[in-house]
Formats: structure tokens, sequence, C-alpha cells
């Protein structure tokens, strides 16, 4: 009789080192469902999200190439709450779906885990208890906050303002079943993911 699969989350904090994580995941041959991805193909030119931007925040957010103004949209979705929710309609609730969908199609498929990578597990409301683990990369506050300016070019305020509507770290570390500091080097993120798997019996 196959065994079911098992579904684990991967979330934490802008800055903290998602990517890293899911990266050498796939190096190793597990499947991730990345809903960051996923949120970026919806954006891009020719996204399923272009329309529903286009209607409700307009053709000033649009950018010449076809794809969504990110920089436009945050600096109006982060000062105005009711715009954050019509973004989140027309984004991450198709996200979610789809996040569904492409679970069934790795379980149909017969795969033994599954990784979905998503940054705002718990600010979304969830608890995680839909899936069988949920591992939270956290780092430094100053460490993010520098990672996310040399990676996004945003001023340390704009980053800071991003970390204050995020869930902390403490409530990460309070829900999640596993944590991976990333305050270090790769190696050391490596051999802390490394360990997770032997513990969780998905390497030997």
């Amino acid at each position: 009789m196959r065994r079911a699969m098992r579904t684990i989350a991967i979330t934490g904090g802008i800055g903290s080192g998602k990517t890293a994580v899911t990266d050498y995941l796939e190096e190793k041959g597990f499947p991730v469902i990345d809903t960051d991805c996923m949120a970026h193909a919806m954006t891009a030119p020719g996204g399923k999200a272009i329309p529903y931007i286009r209607k409700y925040f307009g053709e000033d957010f649009i950018l010449p190439d076809g794809s969504m103004d990110r920089e436009a949209i945050r600096n109006v979705v982060y000062h105005n709450p009711e715009m954050m929710k019509v973004l989140e309609k027309g984004t991450t609730e198709v996200i979610v779906r789809d996040t569904k969908a492409e679970i069934e199609r790795m379980r149909t498929l017969g795969a033994p885990v599954t990784f979905v990578a998503i940054p705002l597990l718990f600010e979304s409301g969830s608890d995680g208890s839909e899936y069988d683990g949920v591992w939270a990369v956290t780092a430094s506050e100053e460490v993010r906050v520098k990672r996310v300016m040399a990676r996004d070019g945003l001023t340390e305020e704009m980053v800071r303002r991003i970390l204050k509507k995020q869930v902390s770290d403490e409530v990460r570390r309070e829900k999640a079943s596993e944590l991976i500091d990333n305050s270090g080097t790769l190696a050391e993120l490596r051999s802390r993911v490394d360990f997770l798997l032997r513990k969780n019996h998905l390497i030997s």
C-alpha cells in the first residue's frame, strides 16, 4: 500500500532566506511548490493577475513591459489596508487555490513529500495545521534588513515598514514545528536543512 504524501510548508519573513532553503531542497531532488514564483508569474507580462490589477488599480500600476509596477503597488497597499485587501483578492486568494491544485497533482504523481514555500503563511491567518510540518526560516532583523536593501534596492525605512506588517520570529517559533536559523553562512544553512531532513526521515 502506497504511503500518504507528506506536505511541509517553508515559511519566514522577508530577507530570512527561504529561497536558499528551497533551492537546496530542489537540488536534493525534493519537489517544491513556490508561491513566490507563482505570484511573480501572475504579475509578469501576460500574467493572469494583470487584467485584475489594471481594472482595480489602474493603468498607472502597469509598467511599459506589461508587468505590475511592484514599487507603485507597494507604496499604496502598505499605507492603505483596504487596498491591500483588494490586492489580496486578485492575487493571494488565487495563489491559495492554485497551490491546493498543485499539491493534489503531486499527490497523484506519488511524491512521498512535497515542500510548499509560503512566505506569509501565518500572516494569512493559517496556523499551519493543514500541513504535516512547518519549517520556519529565521534570521536577526538587522541581517534581514541588510539583505533586502542589497537585494531589492529598498530604503531601510521601507524594509522596516514591511517587517512591521509581518508576524515576528517569536510567533513563527511558537507555531512552527521546526526552525532553521539563517543568520550565518550558506554552508551552515545547508547543514541545518540536512539535519532536519534526517530528523524527519527524508534522507539517511
